[in-house]
Formats: C-alpha cells, structure tokens, sequence
C-alpha cells in the first residue's frame, strides 16, 4: 500500500491561504471603490476558502504526520485529500456566482460528509492512545462533528420561512463557536502537546484533568456567549461568566504547563515565537470572552460589527494561523530563510494593522472621543500587507518542495 505523504502537499493550504488574503482584499476594495459583484457571495467563498481550505487541510496533514503511523497512512487517506479538494475547489467556485445555491450547497455537504469519514478513521487509529494530546484531539474531532449540526439547520429553518429568526442566526453561530473554539483551538493544542510528548514532556494525573475540566469540556458551555443578544433571561449571565472564569483559570494553567518547556523543548527559535504567540493571544482571547460576558459590554460588542470581526480575526490569524506556521517550521515543511521570515513578519504587521483599525472608533467612541483617519482605505492596506505576507510564506515552502 502507498503510503501518502503529509509533507508532500503541505503548500496546498498555503495556496489556499493567498486565495484567502486576495479574497480579504477584495472584500476590503469594496469599501473603497465598488466592483459589480455580489458582496455577500464573495463573503462566503472568502469564509469557506479560510475554514475548509486554509486551516482544515493545514490541520489534517499535520494530524495525519504527527498522530497516524505511516502504515496506516495510504491510500484511505489520499483519497479522502482529493475529495476535500474537490470539495474546496467547487465551493470556492460556485460561492462567488450563486451563494448557497444548489452547486455550492453540493460541494460543502460533500466536504462534511468526507470530514466525517476522516475523524471516524482518526478515532479508530487513536482509541488506544491515552495521552493528553489524543485526548485533545479526540474532543477537537467531536466539537467539530458537532459544530455541522449549525449548517445542517439552515436549510429546514429557510423552508419554513424562519431565515430573518433568531434561529437562523443562532445555527450559525453554533457552527462557528464549535469550529474556531472546539475544532480549531484544541486540534492545535492537541499538535503541539503531541510534539512536546515527543520530548519527554508530561504531566501529572491532577494536571492532566485540570486541563481537561476547564478547556475540553468548558467548550459547549461557553456557547452561550455567542447567545447573549437573545431573551433567555439573566441566568445567560451567569452561565457565560462562570464559563469565562473556567477556560482563564486553563488557559493560565496552560501557560504553567507547557511556556517554560516551549524553550526547552523546541529548538527553532522562530517556530516556538509563532506558538508562544498565538499560546499568548489564546489567552487575550479568554480574558475578552469573559469581559464580553458582563452585562452592558455584551450588548456593545455586538452593537460594534469592527470588534467582533476583530474577534474572529484574533482566533482565526492570530491564534490558529500563527500557531500553524510555528508546526510548519517544526515538521520541516517551511525553512527558515530571509523570504520565509520576512513573509512571517510581514503577515504579522497585516494582522496588527487590522486589529488595531477595527477596534480603533469603536474604542474612542465608548469612551467619548472622535478621531478621524481613513478607515477602509487603511484596512485595504493591511488587506494588502497580508496578502503580500501570506505570498512570501508560500513562495519559500513551493521553492523546498521542488528542491
């Protein structure tokens, strides 16, 4: 049996990502100087091309090198690959000319049905592993099976006329809180604590549960605060406040357990500022999911469409991408060159230059001020910075590859 090599296609998710940051840019263009295209269609291929083709693959390749042993690693696998290309491709064609019309519709419940294959035969190759990092995994697989359940609903909701309802909106924040904070977040937790396992890195059985408690099993919880615009009483405040609580107290058990063997551990400089700082965003993102939480700030952050992009922003690139890059470093699939590392810095300066914008006028106006600069005309050009960035990044993988 052939065996498929991860390492092989590792710039495809990189393809992806520059696909990505020239949709973003598009998008940004648009507040600026209108092109005759339809918005809301571009938003969808730019928000699939980011979850199915960016990250899910980067994911699966990296699971499949670090978690599946190499005889188990053929042809099963290459196939699943090519259908979630298919998968990918079709949606990012067919999203910008129909939305959800039948054909994108096609290709995104052909790429469910093969992501569900794919954490089916992941379990079965990992239901003996009893470490914490397969522990992880085996949630992260979970909240994402889950996490389809939100577009599933879309279409019955649609039929019976409850598309303009709190139902609808709710489906779809159900599917993005269990992707970005179930799938996404603890499947690279779960990488990186299989590479410090690697090392001799361990914990202890209290440890071990203390992370399971507040980060694994807080996540369906923490749903909730993704619901706090709706009228199910004070008890939702309670619920997201203590839920808050819970996930700081493990994400600064996190950074007990695994900072100082980072160093340790890790030897690529470069790679390990890529986990520290996405470890270290994961943190800021706890600490404002539970400012969010309190009542008053709740109803401003969804009152303010730039911090809440800015949110997903922080998860998304901040925390997932970087984290991301850090493993491609390690897995030898990005070397360290003047080309890669200018493209990592340069990604970052994007990524700073959004959040900062994004959260600027929401931030004076709270506190009763007025600054004026050229908003969307700014955000084209960190659109473009992380464009140019994400380019840089692939163009040094493609280069190794064909050394």
């Amino acid at each position: 049996m052939s065996r498929f090599d991860p390492g092989k296609w590792a710039r495809l998710p990189l393809l992806y990502l520059v696909i990505l940051s020239a949709l973003g840019l598009l998008l940004r263009w648009q507040m600026v100087s209108p092109l005759p295209i339809n918005y809301r269609y571009f938003v969808h291929a730019h928000s699939h091309t980011a979850f199915m083709g960016w990250v899910y693959n980067a994911l699966f390749l990296l699971i499949l090198q670090v978690f599946v042993p190499k005889e188990n690693n053929g042809k099963l696998f290459r196939g699943y690959f090519i259908a979630l290309q298919i998968g990918v491709v079709g949606m990012l064609i067919s999203f910008p000319f129909q939305g959800y019309g039948a054909l994108a519709i096609a290709f995104s419940t052909l790429h469910m049905a093969v992501t569900i294959a794919i954490a089916v035969s992941i379990f079965k190759l990992i239901k003996d592993d009893s470490t914490l990092a397969a522990t992880f995994l085996r949630w992260a697989l979970i909240y994402q099976l889950i996490s389809g359940i939100g577009p599933l609903m879309l279409g019955p909701l649609s039929a019976i006329g409850l598309k303009d309802s709190p139902l609808y909106s709710l489906s779809i924040y159900f599917f993005m809180h269990f992707q970005f904070n179930g799938w996404f977040v603890l499947a690279c937790l779960a990488i990186l604590f299989r590479l410090l396992e690697r090392s001799g890195w361990s914990l202890a059985d209290t440890e071990r549960k203390w992370l399971k408690y507040t980060l694994l099993y807080s996540v369906g919880p923490a749903y909730v605060i993704s619901a706090l615009w709706t009228d199910m009483g004070q008890w939702k405040y309670v619920l997201a406040i203590a839920t808050g609580v819970l996930q700081i107290v493990g994400v600064l058990l996190l950074l007990r357990f695994v900072w100082k063997h980072l160093k340790q551990n890790l030897p690529l400089p470069w790679a390990r500022q890529c986990l520290q700082f996405g470890i270290t965003l994961l943190t800021v993102k706890y600490f404002l999911q539970l400012a969010g939480s309190i009542p008053g700030i709740d109803s401003w952050v969804m009152a303010n469409n730039g911090i809440i992009i800015a949110f997903i922003h922080l998860i998304f690139i901040g925390v997932v991408s970087f984290m991301l890059l850090g493993f491609y470093i390690l897995g030898g699939w990005m070397r360290l060159t003047a080309m890669s590392k200018t493209g990592i810095l340069v990604f970052f300066s994007g990524f700073a230059i959004t959040e900062l914008v994004l959260v600027a006028l929401p931030s004076f106006s709270l506190v009763g001020l007025s600054f004026q600069f050229p908003y969307f005309e700014t955000l084209v050009a960190a659109a473009a910075i992380l464009l140019i960035g994400s380019v840089l990044i692939a163009l040094e993988v493609k280069r190794l590859q064909a050394q």
